[in-house]
């Protein structure tokens, strides 16, 4: 699933970089316990099936629980609300009980609040309703079992019931007060919300319900929202947060030298690239788009602007399971570029225009690159800075030439990711490039029918493969997710899934 992060506006810029004071919680020498953390922008929504950014997501996770979730490592799936579960042998009976778990109001989880949830989640108000929409009954036999009946075969789901969209809701506290609910939201999770002070942060206070023993150690937090980079490095050194998400990655090495502040970066599956409009000439043709995948020095770029911190893309996909990490990335090979593009017919190259997210330093920072590779085929391409919801509007209408862009993965299996970027048509149809491959199509539909394993894993790599010839995209790089935090925080990390989990967390 990718994730998009729109533009905070001067004003919340301007009430960022105060140090907030939210929900009579906050203040640095206030609460021991509270961890202050900056992030780059605030919630959309804590509504789980409205919304698809980072921030709404993170908070969700920490709000809510799921039956089931990626497990640290992005390996496997481990329990959640299900602390076990089976399926039958023709894959159509999914059968999950219940551990026993209070929501943040001390009232139980049941299984009645777990067939709400769901089935809300497969309604026709949900963006999500695609990944549900294989539920044929939800049976409750009793309060802590679960029963869900598929229509036919279905593999990604129990990937998808890992998935935010898939939250459980205390059914009697939402039918009481629908419109208000996720204002104060009431989950089974870690922590629930003291104050959302939009602009500013949203302030969460420990959940004394929650299920796991002696978790939360953390007596709260505010998820503060601080967009500038070098706003956030600073409050860090000064003591004001205790940890800050994307650390500009030329100031890693300074940051760490101190002793105390600790820096990290994470793999997380995350995959950058510039789309390409296939409905649009020259872009309908592959020789075009193979032709500007060598025109760009791709190792270049990860030394540069990453710092070494990432790896060369090989397709859209980044790399999870089943990836194929036999699959060459396209060369820098200049040469070639202007072969395939004289074959094409342009031979003097072409205009086109390159759309980018303006507030998103490192995608300003590869329209500069792209611009200067690009140049040296003979292709003069105009940087457009347009804002987030701008550069989403316009992608999605087919109204681009270029467009710098990324997808991240909320989940480890790549069915969710394949239908987003390449498959179409799906969602986004191949994210807004267009590009349509008939096989691609055939083995998407074949995988989600196919148990786990070889058989499975060899669609997904050929779908790779067919993804990579086709070149919808310029498949630039996967890079990691950086982050600091003082040297008092014990057991923060960014996980493969871009989230992080903070009843993990301690401040000694």
């Amino acid at each position: 699933m990718t994730r998009f992060r729109s533009m905070v506006s001067a004003a919340a810029l301007a009430l960022a970089v105060m140090t907030p004071v939210m929900g009579g919680l906050a203040s640095p020498a206030l609460a021991k316990g509270m961890l202050r953390l900056a992030q780059t922008q605030d919630l959309v929504s804590l509504d789980p099936i409205a919304t698809s950014d980072n921030a709404s997501i993170f908070a969700q996770l920490l709000i809510f629980d799921t039956l089931l979730r990626p497990s640290k490592d992005a390996t496997k799936l481990e329990p959640g609300l299900a602390e076990s579960w089976q399926v039958s042998a023709d894959g159509t009976t999914y059968t999950f009980k219940l551990r026993e778990a209070k929501f943040s109001d001390g009232t139980p989880v049941t299984s009645a609040d777990v067939a709400f949830s769901l089935k809300r989640a497969g309604s026709d108000a949900s963006n999500w309703k695609r990944f549900f929409s294989g539920i044929e009954t939800i049976e409750t036999p009793d309060q802590r079992t679960v029963i869900l009946t598929l229509k036919k075969t279905f593999t990604p789901l129990l990937n998808n019931l890992a998935l935010f969209s898939s939250a459980i809701l205390p059914q009697r506290a939402f039918e009481a007060a629908p419109d208000r609910f996720f204002e104060k939201p009431i989950g089974s999770g870690p922590f629930t919300v003291a104050a959302w002070n939009k602009g500013q942060g949203l302030s969460l206070k420990k959940n004394a319900s929650y299920w796991q023993a002696g978790k939360p150690d953390l007596d709260g937090a505010e998820l503060l929202v601080i967009p500038e980079g070098n706003s956030r490095v600073l409050k860090l050194q000064a003591g004001e947060i205790d940890v800050a998400l994307e650390i500009p990655l030329n100031q890693l090495q300074s940051l760490s030298r101190s002793g105390a502040i600790k820096t990290a970066v994470a793999d997380v599956l995350r995959s950058d690239f510039v789309m390409m409009n296939t409905k649009k000439k020259p872009f309908d043709d592959v020789r075009v788009r193979q032709a500007l995948n060598y025109a760009v020095d791709k190792e270049g770029l990860v030394k540069a602007l990453l710092y070494g911190t990432g790896k060369v893309a090989n397709s859209p996909m980044p790399p999870m399971a089943y990836a194929d990490s036999t699959l060459k990335p396209y060369s820098h090979d200049v040469a070639k570029a202007k072969a395939l593009l004289k074959e094409a017919g342009y031979a003097d190259g072409f205009k086109t225009s390159l759309l980018i997210h303006s507030g998103r330093p490192l995608h300003r920072q590869l329209g500069q690159a792209m611009q200067s590779a690009l140049a040296q085929v003979g292709v003069t391409a105009e940087i457009k800075l347009v804002e987030g919801g701008t550069h989403w509007s316009t992608t999605k209408a087919g109204d681009y030439e270029m467009a710098v862009s990324y997808a991240s993965s909320d989940t480890i299996d790549p069915d969710q990711l394949a239908g987003f970027l390449i498959v179409n048509p799906e969602r986004a149809n191949a994210y807004h490039t267009e590009w349509k491959s008939e096989r691609v199509n055939e083995l998407y539909e074949k995988e989600r029918v196919t148990a786990d394993g070889p058989e499975r894993g060899g669609m997904f790599k050929e779908m790779i493969k067919l993804a990579h010839e086709g070149a919808p995209s310029v498949f630039l790089f996967y890079p990691g997710t950086s982050y600091a935090y003082r040297s008092n925080v014990e057991g923060f990390e960014v996980l493969p899934t871009s989230n992080f989990r903070l009843e993990d967390v301690k401040l000694k």
